[in-house]
């Protein structure tokens, strides 16, 4: 069960943010928080509602560009009985980038700035007409997985799950970048397959020495080559677990990973639970 609280949501969003700082930081990015209020008792459910601004916040972390700041605020609005979580971010607009708060429990709303995009989220401040403290009781999907385990399928991404999102964002103000990370996408996917592809054959593909592909893949999407390999690989698995009745150990070797049981490492490494796990809970075929 999935229960929701009556309780001061100031020091929850502050330890949410506090918490993510080092991440943000590893990227380059200020991650801060500010309230209004120094306490604010708001009916939420704690569980659901930490998944979703984490989701949101990583998200961004993970499109904008270095030096950027994210702000996490809680703005009261008590003549209308609800405050507002606003996640904002300086740089860049992520609106054309809409997987950025999508297949989140709880809804933000993204509207653009002159120079960024802020998401909002509105919550119902507690009275003592609030109905009592209840709970979600989660449903069983198709495949007698509990609906936990939908949310998770939903949920996986990596740094990006689809690396047109970052295109799509580079785009913008950055058609060179776009075009290069497109190359380089289209390189990997094109030799999936091959093991024996990796970071070299990369750079040689792009007639880049490892120093200059290191550097402009960090200063993009600070991961360095072998990393952006694997990540590619893993989505793909992933996509195939989802869309096809490929078995996992022909999905490994689809996707240049030569036994079954490192790509079941990296697998659940990356993405929380094995991939026979996750071929079940999306309802597809075999597992063997």
């Amino acid at each position: 069960m999935i229960y929701s609280a009556e309780a001061d949501i100031v020091p929850f969003l502050k330890s949410l943010s506090l918490g993510l700082q080092p991440y943000a930081a590893a990227n380059e990015v200020l991650l801060s928080f500010s309230s209004g209020a120094k306490k604010q008792i708001v009916y939420y459910q704690p569980f659901l509602l930490s998944q979703s601004i984490v989701q949101l916040i990583c998200n961004i972390i993970n499109l904008v560009p270095p030096k950027s700041k994210i702000r996490v605020r809680l703005v009261a609005d008590p003549d209308n009985h609800k405050v507002e979580v606003e996640i904002e971010n300086t740089s860049i607009n992520l609106i054309l980038v809409n997987a950025v708060s999508n297949h989140s429990i709880y809804t933000f709303t993204g509207s653009p700035l002159a120079e960024g995009t802020v998401y909002r989220l509105v919550l119902p401040l507690y009275t003592h007409a609030s109905p009592p403290n209840h709970a979600l009781q989660t449903k069983p999907s198709a495949s007698n997985f509990p609906h936990f385990y939908a949310e998770i399928q939903r949920r996986f991404t990596s740094h990006f799950t689809q690396s047109e999102k970052l295109i799509a964002t580079l785009e913008q103000n950055r058609p060179q970048e776009a075009a290069f990370m497109q190359r380089i996408n289209a390189l990997i996917n094109a030799n999936l397959e091959d093991e024996n592809f990796d970071s070299i054959a990369l750079c040689k593909a792009m007639s880049l020495s490892r120093t200059q592909l290191f550097r402009r893949l960090k200063s993009l999407i600070r991961q360095a080559p072998a990393i952006y390999i694997k990540t590619i690989r893993l989505q793909k698995a992933k996509e195939l677990l989802e869309t096809t009745d490929l078995s996992v150990s022909e999905i490994a070797f689809k996707t240049g990973i030569q036994t079954v049981s490192h790509f079941t490492k990296i697998f659940k490494k990356q993405y929380g639970i094995p991939p026979s796990v996750f071929r079940q809970s999306n309802g597809s075929a075999t597992n063997e």
